[in-house]
């Protein structure tokens, strides 16, 4: 799951700019972590990793110590109820993909209706949640009971959440694969989208947490 979100920061995101160079790094710890661990199991897979790291270290991953990792500051994002809606968006986008109403993710566009006390957890990662979600629009309303058509999200702690997915009528940018409203407004750039002209013409997107 990680690796499929943070594509979008690895592939659209300039090559210097701090969202992907942070992403590299989280990838790098993870890879050191788990070529040590998987050493015993997989011993020959984890030599041939050993060797293609960067890096200075030493002649087999059996004459290391285990990594350490750096402490990673407290986050007040609830991460745990976010992630069962990304497990219950994920099913209904999947649907959707099984009854040809979309072909990837992206296609889709996402409302997340939700009651006063979930609306800060869910809202919390602002316009990033799409990132999160895969989709190329996620909105998080504030409502006190389901509207027409929305699913009830059972697996998000608390209740009181609903999500309706559909196919987003936006058109499509052909660099980052968003469907997007802003795609073309730049006369230079026709076929992308205001995000993908900045990470062009810039030090890059800001991105928080996604």
């Amino acid at each position: 799951m990680y690796l499929d979100v943070l594509k979008d920061r690895l592939y659209t995101t300039p090559a210097a700019s701090h969202a992907r160079r942070s992403a590299q790094t989280a990838l790098w710890h993870i890879a050191e972590a788990m070529v040590r661990w998987l050493a015993p199991i997989l011993s020959f897979t984890a030599e041939e990793i050993w060797r293609h790291l960067p890096g200075e270290r030493a002649e087999s991953v059996f004459l290391s110590l285990w990594h350490q990792l750096p402490a990673v500051p407290a986050s007040p994002i609830d991460w745990t109820r976010l992630l069962a809606l990304r497990s219950e968006v994920t099913r209904e986008l999947e649907q959707l993909r099984a009854a040809g109403t979309i072909g990837a993710p992206l296609e889709a566009e996402l409302d997340v209706y939700c009651s006063a006390a979930q609306y800060p957890h869910l809202s919390a990662l602002g316009e990033e949640l799409r990132f999160l979600m895969i989709t190329s629009a996620t909105r998080v309303h504030e409502v006190s009971e389901a509207p027409p058509g929305a699913i009830t999200a059972s697996a998000v702690e608390g209740g009181g959440v609903w999500i309706r997915a559909r196919r987003t009528d936006a058109p499509k940018c052909e660099r980052c694969w968003h469907h997007r409203e802003d795609v073309g407004q730049r006369a230079d750039h026709p076929l992308l989208c205001a995000r993908c002209v900045e990470n062009l013409e810039t030090a890059g997107e800001h991105r928080r947490f996604v």
